[in-house]
């Protein structure tokens, strides 16, 4: 069993007691109902709300903070780059902003795996931000240029993490450690016209950097870009609430389906269903468009036997083909 710590809000100022509450019952919201290996765990809560109190049942981690850790580890450096920003690429992608940003807000354990903890100020993209009322706020880093319009968004976050590491990188001078310098400096130009848009672009250019050491035959490139052409000769639009399709298993089991389809013919009869294994959501397509069948078969079962860092590096690849594909406004029906 997992080892459990509790947290309780017990107010100091009684004037503020019922403002604070409702920060404690926000992070138990947000908490409640995430679950990613570098975001603390909530098990359980009990609510007190007569009393303005309750306590919350959590993920107990024995470490320090991400300040301490690189400190005694700074050869972690990059590690713990990596694994922090797939925590805040999770909060992204559900929608979450955490708004308090800070060394002391990044739990690393004694094996290494960075925690991101306390959401007492965090919102969800779905509430207004007053960035005024942020936290984030009383740093001593500059704040970044957006905040002279009131706004405070993801591209937000993704600044203020740049600037902790750019921080941690700068005091224990390991700037020669850290294999990923261009990707920080996308992320903290104050101009946010100038700054990479979001964790999920972050994820991408370190995917990138981390391909360039990983080397493919020409029969793997040719199979790769096989697929790459039949996803793109029939998708021809894609709208806001296009996603692409991250899970490496899922991505899997609908090829299988796919194939299991069409094991009888030389054409996919489902130009669809083929888009449908690597993005969600509305897009259009040539439903006349011809794939065969055994190009798709060829890519499965090279697909099949990769690692899983070869999966993502092909899937990155794959993701960059995509992002030519024309983006339009959800202005009609799909397809």
């Amino acid at each position: 069993m997992n080892d459990l710590s509790v947290k309780k809000y017990s107010p100091y100022f009684s004037e503020c007691k019922t403002k604070y509450y409702e920060h404690f019952v926000n992070e138990i919201k947000i908490l409640y109902k995430i679950n990613h290996p570098n975001i603390v765990r909530v098990f359980s809560y009990h609510l007190y709300p007569e009393h303005t109190t309750g306590y919350i049942l959590m993920e107990y981690i024995e470490g320090c903070n991400i300040d301490e850790y690189i400190k005694a580890n700074p050869k972690a450096i990059n590690d713990i780059f990596v694994q922090t920003i797939s925590g805040f690429k999770y909060l992204e992608d559900n929608g979450i902003m955490h708004r308090d940003i800070r060394p002391g807000n990044i739990l690393v354990s004694t094996d290494g795996i960075p925690k991101i903890i306390d959401f007492g100020f965090g919102k969800t993209t779905q509430e207004a931000i007053d960035c005024t009322k942020s936290v984030s706020l009383n740093w001593a880093y500059s704040t970044p240029e957006e905040f002279v319009n009131n706004i405070y968004d993801h591209k937000t976050e993704v600044y203020f993490v740049g600037k902790l590491f750019e921080r941690l990188i700068g005091d224990n001078n390991i700037s020669q450690l850290f294999k990923y310098s261009v990707v920080l400096e996308s992320m903290i130009p104050p101009n946010p016209d100038n700054r990479i848009s979001s964790f999920q672009e972050v994820v991408r250019n370190v995917t990138s950097e981390n391909s360039l050491l990983v080397k493919f035959s020409k029969d793997e490139k040719n199979i790769y870009s096989n697929m790459a052409d039949s996803f793109t000769g029939v998708c021809t639009k894609m709208y806001e609430d296009t996603k692409y399709v991250e899970d490496l298993e899922i991505i899997t089991a609908k090829l299988s389906d796919l194939l299991q389809k069409s094991i009888l013919e030389t054409y996919l009869q489902s130009n669809k269903d083929l888009i449908s294994c690597f993005v969600s959501g509305n897009f259009r397509y040539i439903t006349k468009a011809v794939v065969q069948v055994n190009q798709v078969e060829r890519f499965y079962e090279w697909w099949n036997q990769l690692s899983k860092d070869r999966k993502i590096i092909v899937l990155n690849n794959l993701w960059t083909r995509f992002d030519n594909i024309e983006r339009k406004m959800d202005d009609d029906l799909p397809f």
